[in-house]
């Protein structure tokens, strides 16, 4: 009975999303009693829960096989891609203690393809939707237990609000604030392209979760999300085939564009209380080619440069760093992903994510379903938001989900000439 209720598509998928959400990433400290100084990866339940999701999402690829293969046999893109980053791996210095994150990584990039196979964009939308309102509800009753307990800027820096960042139970501000971010912008879909009374209460969800995201204290998430939204409706204006309004939208929005430019960084900064050096991003990313091109063509490997090793590159990094600090990323998935896959791997994947922007806009033109711009406005925020942070190569992460969700589909199309071919497999097989 257990394993039938765990088999359902629905329940797994819920699951499995609350997961890579990073929602409950810090109750398993808690529950562990492992202090926040901790990452929640340390601990065993925390691994636990990922080997049985890991285990479930093979169990569900195995019933749905033909579609997926299928699938797999179209995506050559991706396949070539994969063959790069393994390649990329096999010369590293440490191929067996990085291959570990290699292979959740891979099976996260499998996920979005099951999903695109199992679960339409409506559907899925309406999940992320759910769990929105949950964790919301959750988020503000733990803030009395948990909100003093726990100081989720080690720089003491204010919110937009004026108040202390407060996270709750993800650990982080950039988790908590990448989520309601994230939150924000499937209510501004629903709140557009659902029934029209549910368009006061879904408002009322979006200011809350908004003000979730202030309360956060993340500048980045921010600025994205705010960034996405402007950009979301520009595009729903042409969509909708509003020409005369979408020209002077966008011409407005090139002007802001333009002001924004032109204000100094600092001042810039200052608006969300941040400052030029971008919390030492600065350092970062001037640093980055020294490292680079001392492997330009095939990289580190995945996790190949931040490891544990005596000898990782990423100790020579912390020599040359003004502070003493440890460090995981660059805090840029484009500079991860062509430190890591070098030139032909970070090529391919840049070409992956074009693949993927350009889906979820063609979705967005043929209007398939009743949130058809829910692709294009939740990758897009994932796509500002990550030149500020790793999150697109997290192997556990909804960035990475996102990504390949739209590079897959984001609703299968599976072709006459695959599923020949296929076919011919399985004769042979036989």
């Amino acid at each position: 009975m257990i394993g039938r209720w765990w088999l359902r598509t629905d329940v797994f998928l819920h699951a499995y999303l609350v997961m890579v959400l990073g929602c409950i990433y810090f109750l398993f400290n808690f529950i562990e009693g492992i202090s926040f100084a901790e990452r929640a990866g340390e601990s065993t339940l925390f691994r636990g829960a990922w080997l049985l999701l890991y285990i479930l999402l093979m169990l569900h690829i195995a019933i749905d096989r033909n579609r997926f293969g299928l699938l797999m046999l179209q995506s050559h893109l991706y396949l070539t891609f994969i063959a790069f980053a393994l390649v990329s791996l096999a010369l590293s210095a440490d191929p067996a203690g990085s291959s570990i994150k290699f292979a959740m990584y891979l099976l996260t990039t499998m996920f979005s393809a099951w999903v695109v196979i199992s679960c339409p964009v409506d559907r899925l939308v309406d999940t992320l939707f759910r769990i929105g309102i949950v964790v919301l509800i959750v988020h503000v009753l733990l803030f009395p237990v948990i909100g003093s307990q726990w100081d989720y800027d080690p720089l003491h820096r204010p919110t937009v609000l004026g108040t202390q960042a407060y996270a709750g139970v993800f650990g982080h501000k950039n988790l908590a604030g990448a989520f309601f971010g994230l939150m924000v912008l499937i209510c501004f879909v629903r709140m557009l392209a659902g029934p029209r009374r549910q368009f006061g209460w879904t408002l009322l969800l979006m200011g809350c979760h908004f003000f979730a995201l202030a309360a956060a204290g993340a500048a980045g998430p921010l600025i994205s999300m705010l960034t996405a939204l402007a950009v979301t409706f520009g595009l729903l204006l042409v969509v909708l085939g509003h020409r005369g309004a979408a020209s002077i939208y966008w011409l407005g929005l090139a002007f802001v564009a333009l002001v924004v430019f032109a204000v100094p960084s600092d001042e810039l900064y200052g608006l969300v209380g941040r400052s030029g050096n971008l919390t030492g991003r600065s350092f970062l990313w001037s640093v980055w080619p020294h490292f680079f091109w001392q492997h330009p063509w095939l990289g580190y490997g995945f996790s190949g440069f931040f490891n544990e090793l005596p000898n990782s590159p990423v100790n020579e990094l912390t020599s040359m760093a003004p502070w003493n600090t440890e460090f995981g990323s660059f805090e840029n998935s484009y500079l991860d992903a062509f430190l890591q896959f070098g030139l032909l791997g970070g090529a391919l994947y840049m070409l992956l994510l074009a693949l993927a922007l350009w889906n979820s806009i063609v979705f967005a033109f043929e209007r398939r379903g009743m949130y058809c711009m829910a692709p294009f406005a939740m990758l897009l925020f994932v796509v500002i938001a990550s030149a500020n942070d790793s999150s697109q190569l997290l192997h556990n992460y909804f960035g990475c989900v996102l990504v390949f969700w739209c590079y897959f589909g984001p609703e299968a199309r599976l072709q006459m000439a695959p599923r020949r071919t296929f076919n011919r497999l399985r004769v042979s097989e036989a």
